[in-house]
């Protein structure tokens, strides 16, 4: 059982929240693989492939934790599976844990997202010393790491 071996009961409020948090990793690593924003019609063209209607409507409950909580457990295994290419139970038990490919990809969606950082910043800094990139390198590593420098 996920979260060592404790059953974790959620309010339907946290469940929505929880859904659009996984949802929206998933949203961000596709739009990265892809390089496109992921839209509406792509989503609706993978899952109708495969037999599975969505609406406008419950797409964005899902994105957005707003609206009825979706529990369709054939739409978010569809999701899951046909459109982002991850387990299923990743959106169908909220309280299971990360599945290591979507951790690993994030990972590296995150150290992907420093280096642009870092690569902006050294684009508009000119000529400021080694030192002073270097502690700004340090000062972006800190923050984007969660330390206070």
């Amino acid at each position: 059982m996920a979260n060592g071996g404790r059953s974790v009961f959620l309010t339907q409020q946290q469940k929505k929240e929880r859904l659009a948090d996984r949802m929206g990793i998933l949203v961000d690593i596709w739009e990265s693989d892809n390089n496109a924003a992921l839209t509406y019609n792509h989503v609706e063209e993978a899952l109708s492939a495969n037999g599975i209607h969505l609406s406008r409507t419950r797409w964005s409950y899902l994105i957005n934790g707003t609206g009825s909580l979706v529990t369709d457990q054939g739409l978010l295994r569809g999701i899951a599976e046909f459109v982002f290419g991850v387990p299923a139970s990743y959106l169908v038990d909220l309280n299971s844990e990360t599945p290591p490919e979507v951790e690993a990809r994030m990972d590296f969606l995150v150290q992907m997202r420093k280096l642009k950082v870092k690569n902006f910043a050294a684009r508009n800094l000119g000529a400021t010393s080694p030192e002073t990139l270097r502690m700004i390198t340090r000062i972006i590593d800190s923050s984007m790491n969660g330390e206070d420098e």
